[in-house]
């Protein structure tokens, strides 16, 4: 009877053995920690740091630009004192138009 099995047996491993390795192999491929999945995601986040960065470069020359306006000249100084802390020179008028308040509902 093990001699009618054997041949069979031996069919049986080496066709199950390598479909096995490839499906491991399949496995690692796709769903691994160094798998297609992985680096698509990983391959999203660079994407997204890189366009973070950008925004992040863009705001920073902004403001480094209005560092050399302040250091160099004085119009955007006079401008800011203006605006933000409401300075007016020697013999102008400041005026403030404040909208009214909507009414609440009861």
């Amino acid at each position: 009877m093990t001699d009618k099995l054997a041949p069979h047996l031996k069919l049986l491993l080496m066709i199950a053995v390598p479909v096995l390795l490839l499906l491991i192999l399949q496995y690692r491929i796709w769903l691994g920690d160094a798998g297609v999945v992985s680096s698509r995601a990983l391959e999203q986040k660079i994407a997204k740091l890189h366009q973070d960065n950008d925004v992040q470069q863009g705001e920073n020359d902004s403001l480094m630009a209005e560092v050399d306006d302040l250091r160099s000249g004085t119009s955007l100084l006079e401008e800011k004192a203006r605006e933000e802390l409401g300075l007016v020179r020697q013999g102008e008028s400041f005026i403030l138009f404040v909208d009214p308040e909507p009414a609440r509902k009861p």
